[in-house]
């Protein structure tokens, strides 16, 4: 797909690719970016996937499409670190088992566990018409919510303003297309054994959406991380970068 949205920076010989949940878009990085700025430790790049934010809305909303189009911006990296939260953290999986140059992927809050009635909502989500909101102030405030950003982020940062999209008549409406959420269960536990890198996986503490157990038991490198929530990267981008650059050796069990 042509026109996905990019924000990069930085400069260096590695590369963190950055990528963002279901519904999101590259501004949750926005902590983590400045880290990397002050420390001097590579580039940056920090896309909004296709059907999110400021990218184009194309069909179809796969594992393997969103992937696809972020080959382009990665295949000539000669140092590849992948940050993945929650969806973006299964195509960083997916990266790390296709390109050479992945040294290692860090995934956040990777949903692990699903029964038919998740799947089944996620499924009617995606059939839903797209809804306007008369004001912008309106329809940041339902997506603060259903990204689970409320709370983390102010409504007039660029994280939450860059949720929304102005339409021709005044309205507002979220920027990701609803047709997103048919992206279904991602075989994450397959995922991990064919990567050809280091792996490292974590979670909040207040993380609803999976715990330290569940991702221990996908015999991958596992770190719950204290008193943060499924969006940690938002709430501790500290925690995160110390995690992005952590070695593994004898790291195979959450402490």
């Amino acid at each position: 797909m042509s026109g996905l949205y990019l924000r990069s920076g930085g400069a260096g010989d590695t590369t963190y690719l950055l990528l963002h949940g279901l519904g999101a878009t590259g501004e949750v990085w926005q902590g983590l970016t400045e880290l990397i700025d002050r420390e001097k430790a590579g580039c940056w790049l920090a896309p909004d996937f296709r059907g999110h934010g400021r990218s184009p809305w194309e069909r179809p909303y796969t594992y393997g499409s969103l992937m696809d189009d972020l080959m382009p911006l990665v295949n000539e990296a000669s140092r590849l670190v992948v940050v993945g939260h929650s969806m973006g953290g299964v195509i960083g999986l997916m990266l790390g088992g296709s390109l050479p140059n992945v040294e290692r992927v860090l995934g956040i809050g990777i949903k692990v566990s699903w029964n038919e009635t998740e799947l089944e909502q996620m499924q009617a989500l995606s059939t839903r018409p797209v809804r306007w909101w008369p004001t912008r102030v309106e329809a940041i405030e339902r997506y603060l919510k259903v990204s689970g950003l409320i709370g983390l982020v102010s409504p007039d940062s660029p994280t939450a303003r860059c949720g929304v999209i102005a339409g021709d008549d005044g309205q507002y409406r979220l920027a990701a297309d609803p047709a997103i959420y048919a992206v279904g269960r991602p075989p994450v536990a397959e995922l991990v054994q064919a990567a050809g890198c280091d792996v490292m996986l974590a979670c909040g503490e207040r993380d609803k959406m999976v715990s330290a157990g569940e991702l221990s038991a996908l015999d991958a490198a596992a770190r719950e991380l204290p008193s943060l929530g499924h969006n940690a990267q938002v709430e501790g981008p500290e925690q995160v970068w110390l995690l992005a650059n952590e070695p593994l050796e004898n790291n195979l069990e959450s402490p």
